[in-house]
């Protein structure tokens, strides 16, 4: 099966050498996806609305891929601050069904964006 790359009309196109997701061999794999909405705004120093539209712009990825949350096998988070890890997981179990979590990695880093609190990436069955 021949990659597919994968864009969304709701998702503010990436201006970095990226594709949004691409679909290969039954799964989708959606890149890292900050919380622009619109023409490249951000919810300026508001966590909540980050990860919000963080997870309305994985979604629209997977939609647009043929798949949605509940297929999603694997979740990477990065967070800019470690001190929002449970006001993530707050919102994050929020999104998914109770006990059909994916797999997890949540990690601190330096976004290389100041205003991008947050970033998440996710693996997923098409």
């Amino acid at each position: 099966m021949a990659k597919k790359i994968i864009r969304s009309d709701k998702v503010t196109p990436p201006k970095a050498p990226l594709s949004p997701a691409v679909v290969s061999n039954g799964f989708v794999f959606v890149s890292g996806q900050p919380a622009f909405y619109g023409d490249r705004q951000i919810a300026h120093g508001d966590f909540n609305a980050q990860m919000h539209q963080v997870m309305k712009n994985l979604i629209a990825l997977l939609e647009e891929a043929g798949s949605n949350l509940e297929k999603v096998v694997k979740v990477n988070v990065i967070l800019k601050h470690s001190t929002d890890f449970a006001k993530m997981n707050e919102i994050y179990k929020t999104y998914f069904t109770e006990g059909n979590y994916p797999a997890r990695t949540t990690i601190a880093a330096d976004m290389g964006y100041d205003d991008f609190l947050l970033e998440i990436e996710c693996t997923a069955e098409v």
